[in-house]
């Protein structure tokens, strides 16, 4: 059953936020009677279709992990969960619950993994990109992925626009116009700290092969590796350069004082970002920036 199938568990933007936020608040644990009778609207009791939705959408991410349940069927969340992170603890929640799954669920699974494929097929192409000068959209997201992903479409009528809504909800995506472009600079945010552990500097080449280690839909990544070879009509990038989705996040992170890109003295260390207009800018080193811009 597809996260991004709206007629299926776990697919209401909606209602994660409004139980996330309420067990956040709540701190302490919380019985399933009194959650549903707290948060659902007057309105809901008489409609069995309304009142099972609010109940497939909470154990659908009871069994994710997103919030946790005791033996006494006492429910909470997270002791270190907070209201502003709940997009950056529902995309490590999808990619860590994806690594226990056999490695062909990526290909072929059926929760989450329509998510991740699809958003991974977009990652890689430049069309939708501040680069490309498209946007997606519900009108033309079916293209947009099922073209270069035969035989693991996403369904028109029940999943463009949900996938979408998921897609700005955990950074990957900006609102421009009726549209969204392709920019994962809120997803890639999160993890800087991370992956510059140990020190403010990284060869650039290291950096890009660390994100794709925490974020496998990205440039070098895991699920990269694994869709690339089945997607059609679609040409892959040179070697040495960078997608220009994460061209994109990288200079609006330098944009934004995270992060300071270094051209290298020795050109074969370097890749290339792809940016609009043709321009190509050679980074050979990555510094994370902590300080806080006036």
């Amino acid at each position: 059953m597809s996260m991004v199938n709206n007629a299926h568990p776990g697919s209401s933007l909606i209602l994660l936020n409004l139980i996330d936020r309420a067990l956040v608040r709540r701190g302490k644990p919380i019985a399933r009677a009194e959650l549903l009778e707290t948060l659902r609207p007057e309105f809901l009791p008489k409609s069995e279709t309304g009142a099972k939705r609010f109940e497939s959408n909470l154990d659908f991410w009871l069994e994710e992990g997103l919030w946790l349940q005791d033996s006494e069927g006492m429910i909470f969340a997270p002791p270190q969960a907070s209201e502003n992170d709940l997009p950056s603890r529902v995309l490590q929640l999808l990619i860590d619950n994806a690594a226990t799954r056999s490695e062909s669920a990526i290909l072929d699974g059926t929760r989450t993994e329509p998510f991740l494929r699809a958003m991974t097929c977009l990652l890689a192409q430049r069309r939708y990109t501040f680069m490309g000068g498209e946007s997606v959209s519900s009108f033309n997201a079916a293209e947009a992925v099922n073209s270069h992903l035969p035989g693991r479409e996403l369904n028109e009528s029940n999943e463009l626009s949900t996938f979408l809504a998921y897609g700005e909800f955990l950074g990957f995506l900006e609102p421009i116009g009726k549209g969204y472009i392709v920019d994962p600079t809120l997803a890639i945010e999160p993890y800087l700290e991370r992956i510059f552990e140990g020190g403010r500097v990284l060869p650039f080449r290291v950096f890009v092969e660390r994100l794709g280690e925490y974020l496998p839909l990205l440039d070098e990544g895991g699920y990269r590796r694994l869709l690339e070879p089945c997607m059609e009509n679609w040409k892959p990038d040179a070697p040495y350069e960078i997608s220009a989705a994460l061209s994109h996040a990288l200079v609006r992170l330098e944009s934004l004082f995270r992060l300071r890109l270094e051209k290298s003295s020795d050109d074969s260390l370097s890749m290339r970002l792809q940016l609009p207009n043709g321009v190509q800018r050679s980074v050979g080193e990555i510094q994370y920036r902590t300080e806080v811009a006036v």
